[in-house]
This record gives structure tokens, C-alpha cells and sequence, in this order.
């Protein structure tokens, strides 16, 4: 039997979600024998990350901006985001009914952005579903309103059979941090985080990049990158207050960078011949393996892919109105596995001691934590499905 498995992941103002959704589906396309893989999402950017195996049911797009007022949607057609999202429920619905996944997989939000799931669930022929979740999601209040609420659980017992999280549980517990109801403990499983060990020591990373001996590198990588351009100058003003310490920085803006805020920062570092700026590099993890210092943004993802290189790593949560990165990244830091500059010390100038000090006594953590859970997914849905 063929296994039609389908992935959804809403959109998001980042390369996470299709991040975290393209680990998992790499893994099922390689661990499943017959299998029959289906993203729907509307994601516009980063999808080479996913398998060639896997056909992708595009959504119409949005671009959701994350501002000290709120969170502001603006629909990528010109209409407007009530009848963006009217679109997308109808198209979500049509396909899953057609489609009949045996599997279906839910990345982060169990009605789908804007409910857009939720006439699907409810009546599509679909088999399985699973939640999938990156382990930390908001603040105590807002997540146990969202998830754990008496109507939000009853949607999850209704329409989901398992709840699979993306943490180490010796890092991270829902239960020990939200009100999780009784009802939806026992579907719980903790698989680690999705990142997987490369095999393939500092010193192997650094001579398949072409890295001169003892050059000193800087790998810096803001995600998706929409919305970074006030961290960026921060970051290459701290950069070049230290340039006697390092050789080369290589500056990964991320494909969401604003087309505008792009070319502004580009005129900036014109000058700069230390730094190579990049919208986009494949083999990320490969930089961080052999870089000397990993610069990042404290997304969920790229703190797996972080404890999997095993790099020397400051990160910066860069969410202004959600603490779902800082809280993650202070758990870390307080375990002595990244080092953690906020926000608005990064903003207001104070970046520069950070990086000296985690160039001056690096950190390298070792082996402890929970990873390769994408692994776990071929015998998981096998088992469900049994």
C-alpha cells in the first residue's frame, strides 16, 4: 500500500515552519517505501528545502509582519485578508477531500491560520491526524487561551490522534510550563529536536567550504530575515568594532528580506571587505560546523541545527511581541550551550562585548541533548496507522 501523507504549515514570516516541515518530510521520504507526499502550504520562500519527492498544494500567500501594535496580515493578491483566507479554507478543503491522506500532519496550529482547517477536519475523509509542535509556543497565558483552553481542548481530542513535539523533554516540557489537560497528556510524544548530527567533524566542514587554514570565521543568519534590517546594522556595527578579531564574516540576510531594506543594507557594507552578504546559502549547518562564531536569530529550528553543529553560537531572539524565543534561548543559555543577547541590547548597541567574549572563550556543547527526531517519523506514522 501507497501512503498518502499531507503536510500543512500555514505561512509564516520565516524559513521555520518550512524548516522544521522539510526535516520531517526528508525523512519520510527516505524511510517510508511506498509513500505518496503532499505539502499545503503558503509558504513562498525556501521551498527547495523540501524532498523532490514531495508536491507542494500552494496557497495563496501572505506576508504577516510581527510590529509592536500587532500583528498585521497583508494578503500578496491585492484583496483583501478576509477573502485571502476565504480562498485558502476552500482550497484546503477541496484538496484534502480529494487527496484522503491516510496521515495528516499539522504544523503548529491546530485550526490552521485563521481557522482555515477547520471545515476540512471536520469534514474531509481523512484518516490520521497529528499535531506537530516546536515545544515552546507563547507565554503561559496566551498558550494555555489558544491550546488548552475547555474549547481548544476539545478540538484536539476531536480532531487529532497524537501530538508530536520537537524538543528534548530534559530541555523542555509543555506540562511543566502550561496547563495541559489530562485528556491530551497521553498523546504526547517528545521526539528531540529535528536537527540531524552530520557526522562530519569541524575540521572535514571547514576544508569541503575551502577554508584557509586558521582563517577566523563569523557565520551570522537571521532566519527569514523579514523585517531585520535594524538588527543587521547592529550586527555589522558590533562586527566592525571587533574586526581585529576575526577574518571574514559571511552575513546570510534571509530570502524574506525586504527587496528595499535588501539594497539599503548592501549600499551600507559596499565598503566592507570582510563581510560577503548573502539572501540565501544552501547547507547552512555545513557554516556552522565550521565557522568559529555562529551568530543567529533563536527560532526553534535554528537552535536545533545549532546543538547539532555543535557551534560556538550567540543568538538573539527576535520576536517583538512573542517571548516564545527568549524563553527557549534562556533555557539553553542557562545550560551553558548558547550564549544569549536580547533584542534591544542588540538595538540599543550592546552587542559588541557578547561576541567578544564568545570569541574570546568559546563555547562547544557536546553531545546530551536529544536530536535526529525526524528519524522517528517513519516508524511513528507506521505504528499510527496501524
Amino acid at each position: 500500500m501507497t501512503m498518502r501523507v499531507a503536510m500543512y504549515w500555514h505561512n509564516g514570516r520565516s524559513l521555520g515552519h518550512t524548516a522544521e516541515t522539510a526535516k520531517v518530510a526528508h525523512a519520510l521520504a527516505g524511510g517510508v517505501p511506498h509513500l505518496s507526499l503532499a505539502g499545503v502550504t503558503g509558504a513562498y520562500r525556501g521551498l527547495d528545502l523540501l524532498p523532490a519527492a514531495m508536491d507542494v498544494f500552494k496557497l495563496p500567500s501572505y506576508a504577516d509582519y510581527d510590529l509592536a501594535s500587532g500583528w498585521h496580515a497583508t494578503a500578496r493578491q491585492g484583496v483583501t485578508v478576509e477573502r485571502l483566507f476565504a480562498m485558502r479554507t476552500e482550497l484546503i478543503d477541496v484538496f484534502l477531500r480529494h487527496y484522503a491522506p491516510h496521515i495528516l500532519l499539522v504544523n503548529h496550529l491546530p485550526y490552521g491560520a485563521a481557522r482555515e482547517l477547520a471545515p476540512a477536519l471536520t469534514r474531509a475523509p481523512i484518516g490520521r491526524r497529528v499535531l506537530t509542535l516546536r515545544g515552546v509556543l507563547f507565554d503561559r497565558d496566551k498558550t494555555n487561551g489558544e491550546y488548552f483552553s475547555p474549547a481548544s481542548t476539545r478540538w484536539i481530542d476531536q480532531h487529532f490522534d497524537a501530538i508530536y513535539v520537537h524538543t528534548d523533554p530534559r530541555v523542555f516540557r509543555l506540562e511543566d510550563y502550561y496547563t495541559v489537560p489530562p485528556v491530551l497528556r497521553d498523546r504526547i510524544r517528545y521526539l528531540g529536536y529535528l536537527a540531524e548530527e552530520s557526522g562530519v567533524d569541524r575540521t572535514t566542514a571547514r576544508r569541503e567550504l575551502g577554508l584557509e587554514p586558521g582563517e577566523r570565521l563569523i557565520v551570522a543568519s537571521m532566519g527569514g530575515g523579514q523585517g531585520t534590517l535594524p538588527i543587521w546594522l547592529a550586527i555589522v556595527a558590533a562586527l566592525d568594532s571587533l574586526r581585529d578579531r576575526f577574518d571574514r564574516a559571511v552575513v546570510v540576510t534571509g530570502p524574506y528580506l525586504e527587496a528595499d531594506d535588501g539594497a539599503d543594507l548592501r549600499a551600507r557594507v559596499a565598503d566592507l571587505s570582510w563581510l560577503e552578504l548573502h539572501s540565501y546559502v544552501s547547507g547552512l549547518p555545513a557554516w556552522m560546523s565550521a565557522c568559529d562564531l555562529f551568530l543567529g536569530a533563536a527560532g526553534s529550528s535554528t537552535l536545533g541545527e545549532i546543538l547539532a553543529a555543535r557551534c560556538n553560537a550567540v543568538v538573539i531572539p527576535r520576536q517583538v511581541r512573542e517571548p516564545e524565543q527568549r524563553i527557549h534561548a534562556q533555557i539553553l543559555a542557562g545550560r551553558n550551550l548558547v550564549r544569549l543577547c536580547d533584542l534591544p541590547d542588540v538595538l540599543s548597541g550592546r552587542l559588541t562585548p557578547v561576541l567578544a567574549q564568545a570569541l574570546a572563550e568559546p563555547l562547544r556543547p557536546g553531545p546530551g541533548v536529544a536530536l535526529n527526531g525526524a528519524r522517528q517519523y517513519p516508524r511513528l506514522l507506521a505504528e499510527l496507522l496501524r
